[in-house]
């Protein structure tokens, strides 16, 4: 856009507005539109351009490179969230395993239990049978 308008500039500096300043100032205008020394050289515009243009191509750069970590980020997010959703399942896993270990320990003390109670209740029938059977032999034996 620059260039153009400094183009224009030119075009309208170089044309003869009126016949009178051609006249009066022929030669010197004509030596402006050869030669102006306000104007940058070609080494200042070319440099110039090319800070523009590694301008724009690290702006580029600097795209890509968010572009490239945001998606590295929602990988990440859905990563978090598939790790979050297993932790929740390990943790009620681990829980009902809790559950089951205790189920099993408290039928264990029950089964225990019942077998006290049938050895107590085994030893007390064995000792009446003992019992009747010494009873039998001393009344057999007085027979």
């Amino acid at each position: 856009m620059k260039f153009i308008s400094s183009l224009l500039k030119k075009f309208n500096k170089s044309s003869p507005k009126t016949k009178k300043s051609t006249a009066t100032s022929g030669a010197s205008t004509s030596t402006k539109t050869i030669w102006n020394h306000n104007e940058k050289s070609f080494n200042e515009k070319l440099q110039k351009f090319e800070n523009r243009q590694k301008k724009e191509e690290e702006e580029k750069e600097l795209r890509k490179d968010r572009r490239t970590l945001r998606r590295q980020n929602r990988f990440l997010g859905f990563q978090i969230d598939l790790l979050a959703l297993q932790n929740e399942r390990l943790a009620a896993e681990k829980r009902s395993l809790k559950v089951e270990r205790q189920e099993v320990i408290e039928k264990k003390n029950e089964i225990a239990k019942r077998l006290r109670q049938q050895r107590r209740i085994s030893e007390y029938y064995r000792r009446k049978v003992n019992e009747m059977q010494k009873f039998n032999q001393v009344f057999n034996i007085d027979c």
